[in-house]
């Protein structure tokens, strides 16, 4: 096999995997490939941007926490007033779900877009919810 027919050969497979790649992502808004695993991704503070698209938080704060062994932590600031919840987090429904369990009561978050930067979700009432890593 010469030289050009092999850079051909492999200029064809790598097309092919592209397009695989792009086809299988998980989560509705993406991202198709990443090279961080999904728990790598969510670890870490998140601030909740919007709900639904155009709700304003206003001087309200809300940041999601989550550690890689499974702790949790919801943060709620108003300026000079704030508050705290922890509890656990885990993956359900092959890494689509995340389920949130706090003093005995659980909840799922359908997770529509996971990247370094961009978490999307869903809650239990179809709430979207738009976060920014921190």
């Amino acid at each position: 096999m010469n030289v050009r027919t092999r850079r051909s050969l492999l200029f064809a497979a790598a097309v092919v995997i592209m397009l695989n790649f792009n086809s299988c992502g998980k989560y509705d808004d993406g991202p198709s490939f990443s090279l961080k695993s999904k728990t790598a991704r969510l670890t870490g503070e998140w601030e909740i941007i919007t709900v639904d698209g155009d709700i304003d938080l206003g001087d309200e704060e809300i940041i999601l926490e989550f550690e890689k062994e499974g702790d949790f932590k919801i943060t709620n600031d108003y300026g000079s007033y704030s508050y705290s919840y922890e509890g656990e987090w885990a993956w359900e429904d092959k890494k689509e779900t995340i389920e949130i369990t706090m003093d005995g009561n659980q909840t799922e978050w359908e997770v529509k877009r996971l990247t370094n930067s961009e978490f999307w979700f869903e809650d239990e009432d179809r709430n979207l919810f738009e976060c920014e890593k921190k």
